[in-house]
């Protein structure tokens, strides 16, 4: 063999990965299986018992929402007069999301059983048409979504209804399980891409007058615009906002909510259209504050169904008030409303560009 076909061949294997991950994978792909052929109540009520182990360590982890994130955190933070949500937290919330969390890997494992003659069984897609008309307008689509609802299953149905749409995922470190999630998601049509230096494929994607689908709802420490949501500051990504100044293809902010099991309803909250004022910082800000209202309008609609133990609040503008309760202050959703000092304090020398 020579040196050329070896390394071919250790280049290989390494795609592969090595033989324990493959096995792994392979357990994992029987699972799936096994769920996705299980009658329905079967297959949910198996989701129920994985919910609890779940429920019982956020019942006893850090109750008291002492740490930057977390379900308790989180909860004190968004359940709050004067929030989006504006209310206290509603009983049994926590077993809801429990279980909310685990029917998603249970709605994951399934939704191959969706197909384009039992669609519109499982899903109401009345306001599909509003997604369509942009697409139709030929400048491309922007699908803002978040972690709310079945996000999984929102490009799935995508590929059904024949959109073509390019979606970010998260890689795992496994190349075997990236490969199994790959062909599930892919299985309609959808193209999806690991959600590093993504910034050239999806305008290509945009150029070819195609639909990109984006979590919206996350954000680091780095990220760009600071904005409300759920009416607290938060770090926001700035990337459908930077695609829309820099495209013009409009923004639809949508969400796949769960009604029942393999049961769904499209929900298109919010279209952004000609939203470049030329004051790029300020545009950047109210469009990602738009976003977040829109993406809290599906969260006060299905309060169980978003990710209430994310890193969402974790990272705080620098000289940022503490009220009473030692929580931070309360702020409006408005999209009107300037850059607030923290977001311009904060702009990352690519928003500033």
């Amino acid at each position: 063999m020579t040196p050329t076909e070896t390394t071919h061949d250790d280049q290989a294997a390494a795609a592969r990965g090595p033989l324990w991950q493959r096995a792994v994978v392979g357990v994992v792909s029987g699972v799936i299986a096994t769920i996705a052929w299980l009658p329905s109540w079967l297959a949910y009520a198996i989701g129920d018992l994985l919910a609890i182990p779940w429920f019982v360590y956020w019942s006893l982890y850090d109750r008291r929402g002492r740490r930057s994130s977390g379900y308790w955190r989180n909860t004190r933070l968004a359940f709050r007069p004067g929030t989006q949500l504006d209310r206290t937290r509603p009983r049994g919330h926590l077993w809801r999301w429990s279980r909310h969390i685990a029917w998603i890997l249970v709605d994951f494992c399934r939704m191959r059983r969706i197909h384009a003659g039992n669609l519109h069984e499982h899903c109401d897609l009345t306001e599909y048409e509003q997604v369509r008309a942009l697409h139709e307008q030929g400048r491309g689509v922007i699908c803002a979504t978040g972690h709310v609802g079945v996000w999984d299953v929102s490009g799935y149905i995508a590929g059904l209804l024949g959109l073509p749409i390019t979606s970010v995922f998260r890689p795992s470190p496994l190349p075997a399980l990236n490969r199994l999630i790959e062909r599930l998601r892919t299985g309609t049509g959808q193209t999806v891409v690991a959600r590093k230096k993504v910034m050239w494929t999806l305008k290509k994607a945009l150029e070819a007058k195609e639909a990109i689908g984006l979590l919206a709802d996350g954000g680091g420490k780095h990220s760009a615009v600071v904005a409300p949501f759920l009416g607290v500051l938060s770090r926001t990504v700035a990337t459908p906002a930077l695609l829309h100044l820099a495209t013009d293809a409009p923004i639809a902010v949508v969400a796949v909510l769960r009604t029942g099991r393999m049961k769904y309803k499209l929900r298109v909250y919010d279209v952004i259209c000609d939203a470049s004022t030329g004051d790029r910082d300020r545009d950047l800000a109210s469009i990602t504050t738009r976003i977040n209202r829109a993406l809290g309008e599906g969260i006060v609609e299905a309060p169980e169904q978003w990710f209430w133990h994310s890193r969402r609040y974790r990272h705080r503008p620098a000289g940022e008030p503490q009220g009473a309760d030692g929580l931070p202050p309360v702020v409006s959703m408005d999209a009107g409303a300037p850059p607030t000092a923290a977001a311009q304090r904060h702009r990352s020398p690519r928003t500033a560009r």
